[in-house]
């Protein structure tokens, strides 16, 4: 059995061009056209928390008298709510915090930054957290979010509104990330659930200590590779005989979306095994030989079962062993959607990250995984590299669990197989 070396590798997946590291400043041009251009960051976060709004207000805009280099932030109407909110709370913002925006030039008249603006302003952001390694991060609003998660998440966030209120414990950076409402919302709106709200993120937040991790995980390395398909179903078939003791976390990858076309096949499968909190190993292995057998064998025995989806894992596990999985006790989707209703949080890529603070493991892959129909033939049969799909397949039982057990402890439910 060998280790997982490499990330996605050997695939030939045409990446996108990497995010431009420098400020593009020429393209915005706000800062032809404020009166203080490029305000850096300010605070002395002596609590290591970084305190990020959307962007200068007319109030922050304005020239120091005799030319000091005193730095403005917050001192809007939004601003005055939030230090308000933190004193009440024992936190001086200017000495306990650094602050700094998602543009750090006043757009017009204070009107909100465009998507654009902030991208344009996205190195600034990347080189404020990378030098100043806050333990903390509190966006505020769309613009700041957007902004923050640019440096660790790496893909469309869409609305604020899934995001407000989870604290993350990003692994890339070691920071906890606590986005919560744009203060000046709450002055707007007068809502006085967003105010409740923003109140309970923020004191939350601040109430953490220290970075998440110590050290940083890299769980890519607890998945071991096994493509001899005889040692795979010894060790399942070592899972399957421990009856009730512990629990697995199991996936396929499938060359289409329903086992329903007459092309329809199991290109591989994961399986993560533990007794307690965390699995104590995760084997991804191709669908192939003896290694089949094992799995029906596994699926049929009386262990506990996780899965993420469980009607696609199901239904997947009918047409390959004409019965279905024995025991499933938790379902990471239907978990979140009881625990959280919002929409856009089901996904195991979704609550790893908020819950485990594992960036996204699938960008590479999942361009070969779409399909326009659900019983059209994707690409992981024909162009993935198989210690690839592996990686990727171990890397989702694995997450499974350990969202399951973080689920479990939020609900007050306590593990089955304990």
């Amino acid at each position: 059995m060998a280790k997982a070396r490499g990330f996605f590798a050997g695939s030939q997946i045409r990446r996108a061009a990497p995010p431009s590291l420098l400020p593009q400043c020429g393209a915005c041009g706000l800062y032809k056209i404020c009166r203080t251009p490029k305000i850096p960051v300010g605070g002395e976060g002596e609590r290591r928390v970084l305190f990020v709004g959307s962007h200068p207000t007319p109030d922050d805009d304005v020239p120091q008298q005799g030319g000091g280099d005193v730095v403005r932030h917050f001192t809007g109407p939004g601003g005055r709510l939030l230090r308000t909110r933190m004193k009440g709370m024992g936190f001086n913002l200017d000495r306990d915090a650094w602050m700094t925006n998602a543009l750090i030039c006043a757009p017009p008249k204070g009107r909100d930054p465009t998507s654009a603006e902030v991208q344009h302003c996205a190195p600034n952001m990347r080189e404020a957290v990378e030098t100043l390694s806050p333990d903390i991060i509190i966006p505020m609003g769309k613009a700041a979010v957007a902004s923050v998660l640019g440096v660790v998440w790496k893909e469309d966030p869409g609305k604020v509104e899934k995001w407000v209120g989870w604290r993350i414990p990003a692994q890339n950076i070691n920071a906890w990330i606590c986005p919560t409402w744009d203060p000046a919302t709450i002055v707007q709106d007068g809502d006085p659930v967003i105010d409740r709200q923003f109140d309970d993120h923020v004191r939350t937040a601040i109430s953490l200590e220290g970075k998440p991790w110590d050290p940083v995980p890299d769980w890519r390395n607890d998945v071991t590779l096994v493509t001899d398909p005889d040692k795979a179903a010894a060790w399942l078939r070592k899972c399957a005989e421990n009856g009730r003791q512990g629990a697995v976390a199991f996936d396929y990858e499938c060359n289409m979306l329903k086992p329903d076309g007459p092309d329809a096949k199991i290109v591989s499968c994961s399986v993560a095994y533990g007794r307690g909190r965390v699995p104590t190993r995760c084997i991804a292995y191709p669908w192939h030989g003896e290694a089949i057998k094992a799995t029906g064998e596994l699926l049929r025995s009386p262990i506990p079962k996780i899965a993420a989806n469980m009607k696609f894992e199901d239904r997947w596990t009918r047409m390959a062993f004409g019965h279905r999985v024995r025991n499933l006790v938790w379902d990471t989707c239907i978990a979140a959607h009881v625990a959280d209703n919002r929409v856009g949080i089901t996904s195991v890529k979704f609550q790893a990250f908020v819950r485990c603070g594992v960036p996204p493991w699938n960008q590479h892959i999942e361009p070969f995984l779409k399909t326009k129909g659900d019983v059209r033939v994707n690409r992981i049969l024909r162009e993935i590299d198989i210690k690839d799909l592996l990686t990727y397949n171990g890397l989702d039982s694995l997450l499974e669990y350990r969202v399951a057990v973080e689920q479990m402890d939020e609900m007050g439910v306590a593990l089955p197989w304990e």
